[in-house]
């Protein structure tokens, strides 16, 4: 498969660069963030230690304040009609204030290419090859925004204005060129389709083909998954939008008498949404599977690492990128994060957002949320959360955001000791955004 998808688009790319060649153009795009963050109980939240959830436990701790910043351009070289050379490139990585070294939050790369690839408008739909944006689908749920190595096909309009589809082959891990062990790559394939006829419907099937680890007392792993997703507005006011992501799959071990895990996990969320011209209200629900048995040979969370992901934040602490319990952006080592999303969610959202003014823009939000499955000795409550933001507009492209959350920790985090206090959680995060 991976040489059929190298062949065709290596044909496309030599017809783009055969055809007549215009003036180059060049469409730039931008923005710059500057975050700053104050964190009840953190233990180095930017280390990736997450907080405290449990007092006079140690380590102890503390109060977690900071500022970061980024700067990045999406820029755009058209060569022709039919080719585009799109790319991101970072300035600033997310850099902490103040540290010395001015080093990334995640990976201490700044100035740095985050995405490169061309876009081929053919007879035959659009191809993009190179590394392109990758890990967002639809709605922001289980998102986590990246780039990927793809050769991508796309249908556009070519079948019909109401349907389009796309295929990708994805290069995660290169392992061939470095070894002389030829298979031992981590890829994966995904076809998808979409109906736009009454609001939306689109539907993907993917496959992970894992054979990394696959020597001698190692294992490999194969995974599939079927994602959904659907949009719909029923009147002018009320709407529902959904999707749902499973994945099911088996590890191998390439030891004697050590047995196969069997993978299972549903991820599901569903948004009912409420539009009142200058107010809107929504009513959301949320799932993750959990794994109440981490020692049979079942593996049923549906992502210990990942959670909800990083980009799906309808609750500031619950499901904030820097509390990491549900969401796990930070790639946080902290123990009640990797319990939470062992354990799974089941999640309601209350919000609502009111236009003030035509500058002026006021959030709030009430949350709660516990665990899918149930835990030996630990309880099933994660608590309840509170939010309240607000954003004006400065300029056209310049806006101040201002967001506040507080959880009332719930028994889960005693972490089955019931002697043990909980530590209710804070955050306090503001804003300065401006784009070009």
């Amino acid at each position: 498969m991976k040489k059929v998808f190298s062949t065709v688009a290596a044909l496309g790319l030599v017809a783009g660069i055969a055809t007549s060649a215009a003036a180059l153009e060049l469409k730039v795009k931008g923005e710059y963030l500057l975050d700053g963050y104050s964190v009840s109980d953190g233990l180095g939240i930017n280390n990736g230690l997450g907080v405290q959830m449990q007092d006079n436990v140690q380590p102890e701790g503390d109060t977690n304040a900071w500022f970061e910043h980024k700067f990045q351009t999406d820029a755009d070289l058209v060569i022709n009609d039919a080719i585009t050379i799109k790319s991101r490139i970072r300035f600033i990585d997310w850099g902490i204030w103040g540290s010395q070294d001015d080093t990334d939050v995640s990976d201490g790369a700044n100035l740095s290419i985050r995405r490169l690839w061309m876009v081929y408008k053919s007879p035959v739909g659009i191809w993009e090859i190179g590394r392109r944006p990758a890990g967002a689908w639809e709605n922001s749920f289980v998102n986590t925004a990246t780039r990927g190595d793809r050769i991508m096909w796309k249908s556009g309009k070519m079948i019909s204005d109401t349907f389009d589809m796309y295929a990708f082959y994805q290069k995660i891990t290169e392992e061939d060129s470095y070894i002389n062990d030829n298979g031992r790559d981590y890829d994966y394939y995904e076809v998808y389709g979409a109906f736009t006829g009454y609001g939306k419907t689109s539907l993907a099937a993917g496959y992970y083909d894992n054979q990394i680890n696959d020597i001698p007392g190692g294992s490999t792993t194969d995974r599939w998954r079927i994602k959904g997703y659907g949009d719909y507005q029923f009147t002018d006011m009320l709407g529902l939008e959904f999707e749902f992501d499973y994945i099911n799959g088996t590890t191998e071990y390439n030891t004697a008498g050590v047995e196969d895990t069997d993978i299972s996990g549903l991820a599901f969320m569903a948004d009912l949404q409420a539009n009142f011209g200058a107010a809107q209200a929504n009513f959301m629900y949320f799932y993750i599977s959990g794994d109440d048995d981490k020692n049979d040979n079942d593996s049923e969370a549906y992502s210990v690492g990942g959670g909800t992901g990083a980009d799906f934040e309808p609750l500031y602490v619950l499901t904030g990128a820097k509390v990491s319990l549900l969401n796990n952006d930070m790639g946080s080592s902290n123990d009640y994060g990797k319990a939470t999303r062992t354990a799974g969610a089941h999640g309601l959202v209350a919000a609502a957002d009111f236009q003030a003014t035509e500058k002026l823009g006021l959030h709030g939000a009430f949350g709660w949320a516990k665990a899918a499955s149930e835990m030996p000795g630990y309880d099933s409550d994660y608590g309840y959360e509170f939010d309240a933001g607000a954003s004006y507009k400065l300029l056209d492209n310049l806006t101040y955001n201002l967001h506040f959350g507080y959880l009332v920790t719930g028994d889960f985090y005693q972490m089955g000791n019931a002697a043990v206090d909980t530590n209710d959680i804070t955050l306090l995060y503001n804003n300065l955004s401006m784009t070009f």
